[in-house]
């Protein structure tokens, strides 16, 4: 499978006043077909300047930028657009044609593409937007609409002539927080279903949750976007919490098939898993492995043995298919992140107690309870009062459970 974005050592200057500024330093990037990766960072750190190049929309100075197999470096105006045809645009703006009806917008995407007929055209775009819950609007002009109507119709103009590229630049900037995770959760389940690649431009932490990779824009530098992912995977941990334990992890590697830790290994460490998949599998004596479950990005895992201060439980390996690559702590700095959020402590304690209660049925004599205590209750039911309406979608479900769960452990 051969990458849809490849970027090697790409440098990229400005001329500012009369002076050569340097905006991107070596960056290195790769995208795969079906991966949705969010590109982050602040403003002015080059995220829009390595979006235009990918995009076609600049010339390449420095370094390789293949974009679907096509070098970019040394490209003419006329093979750049060419490509630019293959990709697919959503702007935060929408770029919708007011004097058009939401029919012709999308058309137009398909009309620019010289290879359909009119009736092609007009059918395919009213398949698209039936897709995206448009149909009942194909008459309707970009004033008459909302902005998530509005950022349904860019998704379904991208989308229609099936394009293996898919570049959004902050989606959701002009939206509330429902209709911007509505309408991103969108595009990318009709992206994967085209087998597109889809790579989103974003300050907006509310959408990281449906991406496979982050990664960050750092003066012009591309790198991991750890605070990012671990938000993802721990959103009970504070901003200056995470700025705190961000020095302390680590990142490990896992060609597919290798082992993580066994089953009745000390527990030493927890992990995060960045990318890939992982297997967590049961061992027992006198009879087969049992697959448990399986684990993607944004996922922990490590945590029951660490918290019954004991063996692990089971046995976890990358996926037979995928390297998987995680966040580590060690052991000393799991503890200090779990006495320095209460939440994160009583998260992980109820996460314990669903993996035990669930396991138990078949291994009663390997599990021990690990009651919550009513402080810990408090600490969750008082957390989702006092927090964002993003996390309490992440831990309502835990609270409107816990009850029932402590009162299974008496």
């Amino acid at each position: 499978m051969n990458p849809v974005i490849k970027i090697q050592e790409l440098n990229h200057y400005y001329q500012e006043a009369g002076r050569k500024k340097q905006i991107l330093f070596g960056v290195n990037l790769e995208i795969n077909p079906q991966e949705v990766v969010i590109l982050t960072g602040a403003s002015g750190s080059g995220k829009t300047t390595l979006l235009t190049l990918i995009g076609c929309l600049r010339s390449v100075q420095e370094g390789s930028l293949k974009v679907l197999e096509h070098e970019l470096k040394g490209a003419s105006e006329v093979e750049r657009m060419k490509l630019r045809q293959r990709i697919g645009y959503i702007f935060q703006h929408f770029n919708l044609l007011d004097f058009m009806t939401v029919l012709q917008n999308v058309m137009l995407s398909l009309e620019l593409q010289k290879n359909f007929t009119p009736a092609e055209a007009k059918r395919k775009s009213t398949e698209i937007l039936q897709a995206v819950g448009m149909g009942k609007h194909l008459n309707a002009y970009p004033r008459d609409l909302s902005g998530g109507q509005k950022q349904r119709v860019a998704i379904a103009r991208a989308l229609v002539h099936r394009p293996p590229l898919i570049l959004a630049d902050e989606p959701t900037s002009a939206l509330d927080r429902h209709t911007g995770q509505e309408v991103v959760e969108l595009m990318t389940a009709l992206a994967k279903e085209q087998g597109s690649a889809v790579l989103i431009v974003t300050h907006d932490s509310r959408i990281f949750n449906i991406t496979n990779r982050i990664v960050r824009m750092e003066d012009g530098q591309l790198d991991l976007d750890y605070q990012g992912r671990l938000s993802v995977a721990l959103p009970t941990l504070t901003d200056k919490q995470l700025t705190d334990v961000i020095p302390k992890i680590n990142i490990l590697k896992f060609q597919p098939g290798e082992i993580v830790f066994r089953q009745g290994d000390l527990a030493d460490k927890f992990y995060i898993l960045m990318e890939g998949e992982v297997d967590v599998i049961q061992e027992d004596p006198g009879s087969e492995p049992k697959l448990l479950r399986k684990l993607g990005p944004n996922s922990y895992f490590g945590e029951v043995g660490l918290l019954q201060q004991g063996k692990r439980t089971a046995t976890v390996k990358a996926a037979d298919s995928t390297p998987a690559k995680a966040i580590v702590f060690e052991r000393t700095d799991f503890q200090k992140m779990m006495l320095n959020s209460e939440m994160t402590s009583a998260l992980l304690n109820y996460q314990a107690i669903k993996i035990e209660q669930r396991e138990a049925k078949t291994r009663p004599s390997v599990y021990q309870q690990l009651p919550l205590a009513n402080k810990e209750l408090q600490i969750l039911e008082d957390y989702c009062r006092q927090t964002s309406r993003s996390k309490i979608d992440v831990l309502s479900e835990l609270v409107n459970q816990l009850p029932t769960q402590i009162k299974d452990s008496e």
